[in-house]
């Protein structure tokens, strides 16, 4: 079973919520976004002030307040923690990750997907729902091994 510290930081938990955000939305929400804007500004400059302008402009508020919540959800959680570490447990079926507030221990095929990240990894086990794994604190060894046992039980790499 390989050991491994993972030291986490308020700037690496803000700079992985945007690539986590934008990867799960895809360029179809963003595009859509876009075009709603587009068409407020459009609406605004023509003088429509129309029920539908106020509430294309309350979905588009909407649509950017879904972003701030999560990243206020993350740093939440990051600042819960006494110590911003937590020991990661890799073994050949299962593995652990420990911190102040609490242990999970799961099987590799609960892994469906990783995104690799130059300073981080994101863990995924549904769509929402992952850890972070900072990159700094894993050797070379302890990546291959995360990649291996998730790839072999299924998981998506990218």
């Amino acid at each position: 079973m390989k050991l491994v510290k993972l030291r986490y930081t308020e700037p690496l938990i803000r700079s992985a919520v945007w690539p986590f955000w934008r990867r799960a939305a895809g360029w179809r929400y963003f595009l859509g976004m876009a075009l709603l804007l587009a068409s407020i500004i459009y609406s605004v400059a023509h003088g429509d002030r129309s029920w539908w302008v106020g509430v294309s402009a309350t979905v588009l508020c909407l649509a950017i307040a879904l972003y701030f919540v999560h990243y206020r959800g993350a740093i939440t959680r990051f600042r819960r923690l006494r110590s911003p570490e937590a020991t990661f447990e890799a073994g050949a079926d299962r593995f652990r990750i420990t911190s102040d507030v609490g242990t999970s221990e799961l099987s590799w095929s609960t892994v469906t997907e990783i995104w690799q990240f130059p300073d981080y990894w994101l863990l995924f086990f549904s769509r929402a729902q992952f850890i972070t794994l900072p990159l700094a604190d894993l050797d070379p060894e302890a990546q291959e091994l995360i990649l291996d046992r998730a790839k072999s039980h299924g998981a998506k790499v990218s």
